[in-house]
């Protein structure tokens, strides 16, 4: 599947070409494949546990690098229109990244008394290394939805034109 960016933002919310899957407790598990090999410079695309508390794993085209960036993000919207007024973004770790395909995984835990998520990146889709710290996911329903999404995502910040291919998502219920 191709992800093509159409509009340019400058956050994970205002992007319109995301796709997401629910999270199930007590635990689980998603995996994107990504090849970003025609990003452009601006362009942001990764995997989020997503809600208006979201964390966010994401390469970032900056230039002719790229960047693994895990951040948290949390929007905040007006009370009337629900617009988005504004976005908190809270670098975790950062990396360089040397090729053009990543696997990109989240963990979520909702068993009593955690709801967290934990981040890896893969090179080979074997050896998982951890990035960031664990996330806490904010279970609110009043910014965006019920509960966390798996949310795969690609946008512009700068141009049009760029895209990223995704092979495949892996969705696994664990317990």
């Amino acid at each position: 599947m191709r992800l093509k960016t159409n509009r340019v933002v400058d956050n994970l919310f205002a992007a319109p070409n995301s796709i997401t899957q629910r999270m199930e407790g007590p635990e689980c598990s998603g995996v994107v494949a990504l090849d970003v090999s025609k990003m452009k410079d601006g362009d942001v695309a990764g995997l989020s546990a997503f809600n208006g508390d979201a964390g966010v794993l994401s390469v970032v085209a900056e230039g002719k690098a790229k960047y693994l960036v895990m951040a948290s993000n949390s929007v905040s919207l007006a009370e009337d229109s629900k617009a988005i007024t504004g976005v908190k973004v809270e670098e975790k770790a950062r990396m360089k990244l040397l090729r053009n395909v990543v696997y990109l995984r989240v963990d979520g835990d909702f068993n009593l008394h955690k709801d967290n998520a934990t981040f890896y990146y893969s090179l080979d889709n074997k050896k998982w290394t951890p990035i960031g710290p664990e996330y806490k996911m904010i279970f609110d329903y009043r910014r965006m939805f019920m509960g966390s999404k798996f949310a795969i995502f690609n946008y512009a910040t700068k141009n049009l034109g760029g895209y990223v291919d995704v092979d495949f998502f892996h969705y696994q219920r664990i317990n």
